[in-house]
């Protein structure tokens, strides 16, 4: 509900005081720069807010000054990834009458981001007339970067830092449903290295790990940014090639096919992969195109391994 306080003397720093009481002004300044938590209080005009108050917590969170910020806009916050969604939906709650929770990310006076949460209040007078907005804001940077991590930790492969069977499973669905959606092309390559067995026999298993892990760190080096990186399972990968076609995947597997032949490991150590590659058919479900990169793989391996087949489109 919004705060219902007067807002006649503002103590030098536009403070209101509690509860129509002039009493309290002291004991109401003392609690606001108290707090553990940012404050900010800005006037009420919408289309510019100045912001009239910020706390000490404030200036410790955001590196600025009050001198600095006073009478400028709670924008001088906000950054290219700062959410314009969640600002909207702030500005018409406010506009009509009501508290706003939201979390996005904001900006430091040197330029570092942070996660910040708040909950911004109307102020009201005796005459029901909002005066001020009142934002309460804490920096909860920390626990959305733990979450980033128990999340990646979740759903990704602890030896090459791809994604793990599961999550490579979900991201296919899902990038099926957005080329379905889209009308844009969506293709796969499955590979796995040839003759592995004959690696970890030959020099054991700890050079079969550097193996898998330096194949790891190939593919998140060239992958390209939009595309999604799989350890499907062993020495098996996936790669998903969003908004790519049969023939531009069959080019960006067989240059990965290249690079991982010109791979030297301990005692010049060398291998091979097999590729197979499917480009999405409308209406099929992930089995569907696992299935035919799977069959491509196949192919190649029965053709003599180190190459690329490609499914029919």
């Amino acid at each position: 509900m919004p705060s219902r306080i007067m807002s006649g003397n503002l103590a030098e720093r536009a403070l209101p005081s509690l509860y129509g009481d002039s009493s309290f002004q002291g004991l109401a300044e003392a609690a606001l720069e108290a707090s553990y938590d940012s404050i900010l209080i800005t006037d009420n005009n919408l289309n510019h807010p100045e912001i009239v108050y910020v706390n000490p917590a404030f200036c410790e969170m955001t590196g600025w000054s009050r001198d600095e910020v006073i009478g400028h806009t709670p924008a001088i916050l906000q950054g290219e990834e700062t959410d314009r969604n969640v600002t909207d939906r702030l500005r018409r709650a406010l506009k009509a009458g009501r508290d706003f929770e939201g979390r996005t990310i904001n900006y430091r006076k040197n330029g570092r981001p942070f996660h910040i949460e708040w909950r911004t209040s109307p102020v009201l007078n005796e005459n029901d007339e909002v005066t001020h907005f009142l934002a309460i804001q804490r920096d909860v940077t920390a626990q959305v970067r733990l979450m980033q991590r128990l999340r990646q930790q979740a759903e990704s492969d602890g030896l090459t830092e791809l994604l793990n069977h599961k999550a490579g499973e979900n991201e296919l669905k899902l990038a099926i449903a957005r080329a379905q959606k889209e009308k844009r092309p969506l293709s796969v390559s499955l590979f796995d290295i040839d003759h592995f067995k004959t690696v970890n026999d030959d020099h054991g298993h700890a050079t079969g790990d550097l193996v898998i892990e330096r194949i790891g760190r190939l593919i998140n080096q060239h992958l390209n940014r939009q595309d999604i990186g799989v350890r499907w399972g062993g020495e098996e990968f996936l790669l998903i090639f969003l908004e790519t076609d049969r023939e531009a995947a069959q080019q960006a597997a067989e240059a990965f096919r290249r690079l991982i032949a010109n791979m030297r490991f301990h005692d010049e150590i060398s291998v091979t992969a097999s590729f197979g590659v499917a480009q999405y058919r409308s209406g099929e479900d992930s089995v569907a195109l696992f299935q035919r990169a799977d069959d491509a793989l196949y192919k190649a391996k029965k053709e003599g391994r180190n190459r690329v087949c490609a499914s029919k489109p």
